[in-house]
């Protein structure tokens, strides 16, 4: 079962429709309500990143794409949020950085992998059915 949304407005409002588009889908496949909430705080959190450092450079929003799996046959859900810009970064400060070490924290396995075409973000969680 796939949950598509290409080519998505990177901007705040669109992030927060995402998360809840992505909770209801989740809730409606019978997933355990504490691992959706884990997925739905994952995903928002590269979502957020993606709105936030992406396109700073460019001046303009520019899009990103949210894909989810769920295989219903061993309760694998996979989520991937991929942008297409060039991320800024930001000077250190200790009311930041958190996000990354959540999404790791949330999912089984995560990766992050950049390039010139943007950056890929990739959780994978083993669900939990609820009873």
């Amino acid at each position: 079962m796939h949950l598509n949304f290409d080519g998505e407005a990177a901007v705040a409002d669109r992030a927060s429709a995402l998360r809840i588009a992505l909770g209801e889908w989740l809730t409606g496949l019978d997933v355990d309500s504490e691992r959706v909430y884990d997925v739905v705080l994952a995903t928002y959190e590269a979502l957020a990143n993606a709105v936030e450092h992406a396109y700073q450079n460019d001046g303009a929003a520019g899009t990103l794409d949210l894909h989810a799996l769920y295989e219903p046959g061993t309760g694998q859900i996979e989520v991937t949020i991929c942008d297409h810009g060039a991320w800024s970064v930001h000077a250190p400060d200790s009311t930041r950085g958190r996000g990354v070490p959540l999404m790791h924290a949330l999912a089984d396995s995560t990766t992050v992998t950049s390039d010139h075409d943007g950056t890929i973000v990739r959780m994978v969680w083993g669900a939990r059915l609820s009873a």
